[in-house]
């Protein structure tokens, strides 16, 4: 089993620790996609993400060749994607 912490900052400056392993990792990734623009990432492509404009979905095929820190860089990256819009 992984366990991997990590720190969120919210607006009001509190901070909050998240214990994930491997699943809760997978599924905080399958919650975010990242903005069209950036979709060239070798995390992105690694990934397999599959987009549908019709009902603006993303769904990653192949999270399971990710190691555990590619997962959370992958967060990461969607995250701030939606951050510089």
């Amino acid at each position: 089993m992984v366990l991997i912490i990590f720190t969120i900052f919210a607006e009001n400056d509190f901070m909050m620790l998240v214990e994930l392993d491997r699943i809760g990792l997978e599924i905080l990734v399958k919650g975010c996609n990242p903005y069209y623009i950036d979709t060239s990432n070798y995390l992105v492509k690694k990934a397999g993400r599959d987009w549908n404009d019709m009902c603006g979905v993303t769904k990653w095929r192949t999270l399971e060749n990710l190691t555990d820190n590619e997962l959370y860089e992958l967060y990461l990256f969607c995250r701030n994607t939606k951050s510089n819009l």
